[in-house]
């Protein structure tokens, strides 16, 4: 079973929209620098200086689309200059 196999296999386990997926293939070293890569851009940009909290969330199923449509659409729209990081979960894990 390859990598993609693998993953489509995890992805079968959870409650999801499937057009809402995006993944990027890169290599395991690249993955965890990425948040410096992200504030490279960011101090390119004048931007590292702001506040630019981290907020971790667990938002239920039943209440996705709303936040959905109250933050990323409604709140952030397209004014975001650095990373959100959204990690998928099953509940029963």
């Amino acid at each position: 079973m390859d990598m993609s196999q693998v993953v489509e296999a995890l992805l079968r386990q959870l409650s999801f929209i499937p057009a809402t997926v995006f993944t990027t293939d890169l290599p395991y070293v690249d993955f965890l620098d990425r948040v410096h890569k992200a504030e490279l851009r960011l101090r390119a940009k004048g931007l590292w200086e702001v506040p630019h909290p981290w907020l971790n969330l667990f938002v239920p199923a039943s209440r996705i689309a709303d936040f959905d449509r109250g933050v990323f659409r409604g709140i952030l729209g397209n004014r975001t200059s650095g990373p959100i990081l959204i990690y998928p979960m099953n509940k029963h894990k």
